[in-house]
């Protein structure tokens, strides 16, 4: 910074020194000694300005080229996340959904169950009714003969 300013002062006395000149006939002329020597002085400043400037230029470019390498790689991980997240809600959806499908199966197995347990019950319930009816006709048929054995008896 401290070159880039020597320069410039450099470069101001030699536009004073060439500026007057146009002063018209009678006028100072330049002093061309003056006017190399600031020369020699610019052409020693400059190359330092310029070697700072190039090394400034080139870190801009490194920090530009680092800065897009990070986001390049923040974007990459960002849409790599997005697809994990898509894929773990697929996962989840294809869960919920498979676990309805057990869900309506156990409920129809359930509703299946009732049905045969009611029909088995129903089946018993008809095979005692069959049994105490026909213990029931035993027991008339029986009654019926104790009584006709008693009127006998009395006779």
């Amino acid at each position: 910074m401290q070159e880039q300013s020597e320069a410039l002062d450099i470069l101001d006395r030699l536009r004073e020194e060439l500026n007057v000149s146009r002063g018209g006939f009678f006028s100072k002329k330049p002093d061309i000694a003056l006017c190399a020597d600031l020369c020699d002085k610019l052409a020693r400043v400059l190359p330092d300005s310029m070697t700072d400037a190039e090394r400034i230029s080139q870190k801009r470019k490194e920090i530009l080229s680092n800065a897009d390498v990070v986001a390049k790689n923040t974007i990459r991980a960002a849409e790599e996340k997005a697809n994990k997240l898509i894929s773990e809600t697929e996962v989840v959806k294809n869960a919920q959904i498979a676990s309805n499908r057990i869900i309506e199966n156990a409920y129809t197995q359930c509703d299946n169950l009732i049905l045969r347990t009611k029909t088995h019950l129903d089946n018993l319930f008809k095979e005692m009714e069959n049994f105490l009816c026909s213990t029931l006709a035993v027991v008339r048929t029986n009654r019926e003969e104790l009584r006709t054995a008693r009127l006998d008896d009395k006779k």
